[in-house]
């Protein structure tokens, strides 16, 4: 059993990998101009000197989080869940699919093939099938996506409206009969 190495990568390491050559050399140009105006080493920028008094240090990300993702994975997603399941529920209040007494009753009347399901003597009862099936459960909206019925909109209901009053006087005919068969209909009858 044999494993093959991995590749090996060079490493270049800098004289100063901390760049303190840097921040301890006093002639540069930014650090001139600054203490021109008042400012001295250990005081921060700002109006009320109240910025950082180090200087900002680069940190190497190596991860496959995003830019300013913190790794307590497990509060942010119980924040996210909380978030998500507010605004369904804002929603549900705003679309008025909130459960009413009536939607209740109409729950109980129908009968729900999961429970038919569950208290049949053979062993049938598989959840995911039985709530796949029953659709006593569903809404007509939610019948209607899933059977892929299409709703009228609002414009093709208010131009049909405009078609079938015509503000002019003249009456439009719509017939089932093509051009040629209306001709030769009209041919026939002159005959």
């Amino acid at each position: 059993f044999f494993l093959p190495a991995l590749a090996r990568r060079r490493q270049k390491w800098s004289v100063d990998p901390r760049n303190s050559a840097w921040s301890k050399d006093e002639s540069k140009f930014g650090q001139k101009m600054l203490e021109k105006m008042g400012w001295s080493k250990g005081k921060g920028l700002g109006a009320q000197e109240q910025g950082n008094t180090e200087h900002i240090k680069v940190q190497v990300k190596n991860n496959m989080l995003g830019l300013g993702a913190t790794i307590n994975y497990e509060d942010n997603w119980i924040a996210h869940q909380d978030d998500f399941n507010q605004l369904l529920a804002e929603l549900n209040d705003c679309h008025g699919q909130g459960e009413t007494e009536s939607s209740v009753n109409n729950q109980k009347m129908t009968f729900s093939l999961e429970e038919k399901s569950k208290s049949s003597k053979k062993r049938v009862h598989y959840m995911k099938f039985a709530k796949g099936k029953d659709l006593s459960s569903r809404s007509e909206d939610d019948l209607s996506c899933i059977f892929g019925k299409r709703q009228k909109s609002m414009k093709t209901q208010q131009k049909n409206l405009w078609l079938s009053e015509p503000a002019d006087g003249y009456n439009t005919v719509k017939s089932v009969l093509t051009v040629q068969e209306y001709f030769a209909k009209r041919m026939a009858k002159l005959k």
